[in-house]
């Protein structure tokens, strides 16, 4: 079964998704449309991408994942699709496919019908259905070398210290950064967030209290987590997308 998965930040209040649900399946009612997140802060191109690379792998090789996060539409930027590790992603060229990035292709001008307001519909809606159908590559796109790229994902490493930051949080207020659980180092560690201080790693979310986060691995995503036992960490610490998390041996 083909499979196109969405990553959007077109709400569930307005009918959009639906509408470009509805032209993948006029060109291929086998298409399994499958949602990711379609609640993504409006135009937050750094978190859409950040998604992508950490669900993609969950689906079948072949899969087609569009990722509809474009500020710009109507603007001067490319409409393309990358092929990677056996996946096609389609979206726009404003680095929202920055982590799979591979080869790619700037989808042909003569595809779809002209939009100065939804491309998603109009042109990503159908590449992606034509993809997902077993369309040749080179009937839909022409390669190009210089996609635009954000590098803002991977913490850095100053003194001896992992400077991470929050890069996700989910609905549960969990905090979520862009530290990798293989960036995590062996032994004792403390974990410092909004000047609060956490000792080593635990292994499940109960063995925090309702007043004193703790870390441990996210094991959707693979990073460092910060969160609260029955409770809200984002709230707790008055934290956001954006803050900052350091990482050190417990004797550095």
């Amino acid at each position: 079964m083909p499979i196109v998965t969405f990553i959007t930040d077109f709400g569930i209040k307005d009918p959009y998704v639906a509408m470009v649900k509805g032209v993948i399946l006029k060109i291929n009612p086998a298409i399994s449309c499958i949602d990711i997140t379609n609640q993504l802060p409006l135009g937050d191109i750094l978190r859409a991408s950040f998604i992508l690379n950490e669900s993609y792998g969950y689906f079948p090789v072949g899969s087609v994942h569009l990722v509809i996060v474009d500020p710009t539409v109507g603007g001067e930027r490319r409409a393309i699709f990358s092929f990677k590790n056996g996946h096609f992603f389609v979206g726009p060229d404003n680095g929202v496919l920055s982590p799979v990035i591979s080869e790619v292709f700037e989808i042909k001008k003569e595809i779809g019908k002209k939009s100065s307001t939804f491309d998603g519909r109009d042109i990503f809606a159908e590449v992606a259905a034509r993809l997902a159908s077993g369309e040749k590559v080179k009937t839909l796109g022409d390669r190009i070398t210089n996609p635009v790229k954000i590098n803002e994902y991977g913490p850095s490493l100053e003194n001896n210290k992992t400077i991470g930051k929050i890069i996700y949080i989910d609905n549960f207020g969990n905090l979520i950064s862009n530290i990798k659980k293989n960036q995590i180092p062996p032994g004792d560690i403390e974990i410092e967030i909004k000047g609060v201080k956490i000792r080593n790693l635990a292994k499940k979310y109960s063995e925090g209290s309702e007043d004193k986060p703790v870390a441990l691995v996210n094991d959707g995503f693979k990073t460092l987590e910060v969160c609260l036992n029955r409770g809200n960490a984002a709230s707790f610490l008055n934290s956001q997308v954006g803050e900052i998390i350091t990482l050190r041996g417990k004797n550095e």
